[in-house]
């Protein structure tokens, strides 16, 4: 089952899965009932740190605390404090390390990688519009990940945090617009299916 699922997460195909769904439905009933009783939940789009419900998980674990920290603060308004320990990222990062050793070369394809990002957002705008509405919802939400640059199955979070600050910097306008961007969600809403990369965060502790 495990292995059918690690497979989802290579697809993002997992906030699908009969275990996702089981997975925030319990967290939800379970906010919605403290919030309820007690009054000193998780609701609002305020700062997480009094919230007594916390999310964590380890790889494939982590995967599932993410998508439930997602959902419920984009959907619910529920900001989870979560704590995520080597969270899968399929991403080309561990490849392009190897064959572009030099910094400076990562950094010019970064950079032309995101300027190619903001022109196809610009012709797929309803799904650019989407993206970064879901960003403004998630804003407040800053899950803490704990990955390792020599791992290569959560490296790809450092890289893509590292790729859009060094972005950002250089080029502001591009580095915002394509930080919510990714080609295999475009790729999908060309065809007129709508998906999120899970990676796609606004704010993060790694």
């Amino acid at each position: 089952m495990d292995l059918y699922l690690d497979l989802k997460v290579m697809v993002n195909t997992l906030p699908e899965s009969k275990r996702s769904h089981l997975a925030n439905k319990e967290v939800q009933n379970l906010v919605a009932t403290i919030d309820k009783g007690t009054g000193s939940g998780c609701g609002g789009h305020g700062d997480g740190g009094s919230c007594i419900v916390w999310l964590m998980g380890h790889s494939l674990g982590a995967s599932l605390a993410l998508d439930v920290g997602r959902a419920m603060m984009a959907e619910k308004g529920y900001n989870l404090p979560t704590f995520l320990f080597n969270p899968p990222q399929v991403s080309l990062a561990p490849a392009i390390d190897v064959l572009l050793p030099t910094k400076k070369a990562r950094r010019s394809i970064h950079a032309a990688s995101s300027f190619l990002k903001a022109r196809m957002g610009k012709v797929l705008k309803p799904h650019k519009e989407r993206m970064e509405k879901l960003f403004e919802q998630l804003s407040p939400w800053a899950p803490e990940l704990y990955v390792h640059e020599r791992d290569l199955i959560c490296k790809g979070y450092i890289s893509y945090f590292e790729q859009r600050e060094q972005v950002k910097e250089r080029f502001r306008g591009v580095g915002k617009s394509a930080m919510a961007l990714s080609y295999r969600d475009m790729l999908f809403a060309a065809f007129g299916k709508e998906k999120e990369r899970p990676h796609l965060l606004p704010t993060a502790r790694l």
